[in-house]
């Protein structure tokens, strides 16, 4: 599933991006971060940083979790799209204004910054829309000090799991996965994170899970319509652009709806989504 906080760090143009840069769906970001804090941050640990870099910052969304997790922080946040650190720089205002938080609008491949300039990397929902996963870890290492962590947190929509089986969605993820693939992006690629981190050059890596789990334990309605609202919403911020392409049709994404439905309200129902998470060290 493509759950990005951020623009691509190398895609060809704004049009290539499967989510859009819409006010609505920037404003989606926000939440989705929100949502997502408590399982990101569990194993991520900044504590003994100084200076730290975000490759495709996006909106700002993760940079203001940053700081406030780690207040002594200063953050260098970097994405290839303008209207993404448009929207960042109203959000982090107040940051950048006291001198903790700079943006930059570039190419996650050609960062413009001198070689191990900083003591710490976050890239969050971003590997999966590059087109040169490999380049974008290798140009990282570069700017990174030795010894320093990268933590990468990515989807794996093969890992999806649902019961009952919800025959519409599924129709609609293998479509959506077939288009992001086409927009030379991988919608796999956080299993593939540590073959790439040591292509990179990184060392001591570890990947780790970070699932969202609805299952019998969640029987409060509002908590689960919470889970698979924050899915739906993410998933179907693609399906404007599939629709105008003729990749699916409005009544396929009315039966998505009509099934997740019966999930909210089904106490045996399951709905599984296993983030990957790794940390390398430079």
């Amino acid at each position: 599933m493509t759950l990005t906080c951020k623009s691509m760090p190398s895609i060809k143009s704004a049009q290539a991006y499967i989510h859009g840069f819409s006010k609505n769906e920037q404003d989606r970001l926000i939440r989705q971060s929100t949502f997502l804090e408590s399982y990101i941050y569990k194993n991520i640990d900044f504590s003994n940083c100084h200076h730290i870099i975000e490759i495709g910052c996006g909106v700002g969304s993760q940079i203001q979790i940053l700081l406030h997790r780690w207040p002594h922080l200063k953050i260098t946040g970097v994405d290839i799209s303008q209207s993404q650190i448009n929207r960042a720089s109203q959000l982090l205002k107040s940051h950048i204004e006291a001198g903790r938080v700079s943006l930059h609008v570039s190419h996650g491949g050609e960062l413009p910054f001198a070689d191990q300039s900083f003591d710490g990397a976050l890239v969050c929902f971003v590997l999966e829309h590059a087109d040169h996963p490999l380049n974008v870890l290798k140009e990282l290492k570069r700017v990174m000090k030795s010894g320093s962590s990268l933590y990468c947190t990515e989807g794996f929509n093969t890992g999806l799991y649902v019961y009952p089986t919800c025959l519409a969605f599924q129709t609609y993820l293998e479509i959506f996965n077939h288009y992001q693939k086409q927009l030379n992006g991988d919608p796999d690629v956080g299993v593939k994170l540590c073959n790439l981190a040591l292509k990179a050059g990184f060392s001591d890596t570890q990947l780790g899970y970070v699932p969202i789990q609805l299952d019998n334990r969640i029987r409060d309605i509002s908590q689960r319509a919470i889970v698979i609202n924050f899915f739906t919403e993410c998933f179907f911020s693609a399906a404007p652009e599939l629709i105008a392409q003729e990749k699916v049709t409005p009544d396929l994404i009315e039966a998505i709806k009509q099934e997740l439905d019966l999930l909210k309200n089904n106490q045996d129902s399951i709905f599984i989504y296993p983030f990957q998470q790794m940390k390398a060290i430079k």
